[in-house]
């Protein structure tokens, strides 16, 4: 839990940071309607980002990092 909360505290991306949120208040025993409506987001969402944590841990909520490639300018 303390890897989840460091995550939260450090991480400036939105998306990220509600699929951690979502999983941390999962822990805390949040029935998945409520997380939905707190975070603005369907029980499918939380119920993804939680079994993909439970599978992949912190590095399954990260975006892929390549996800948008810099062209090489030379």
């Amino acid at each position: 839990m303390q890897e989840l909360i460091e995550f939260i505290q450090a991480n400036p991306d939105p998306r990220e940071l509600k699929r951690a949120l979502s999983v941390k208040i999962v822990i805390q025993n949040y029935k998945h309607s409520t997380i939905g409506n707190i975070l603005g987001v369907s029980v499918g969402f939380v119920n993804k980002w939680k079994y993909i944590f439970i599978e992949q841990g912190i590095s399954g909520l990260r975006l892929p990092s390549s996800q948008f490639p810099v062209p090489s300018l030379y």
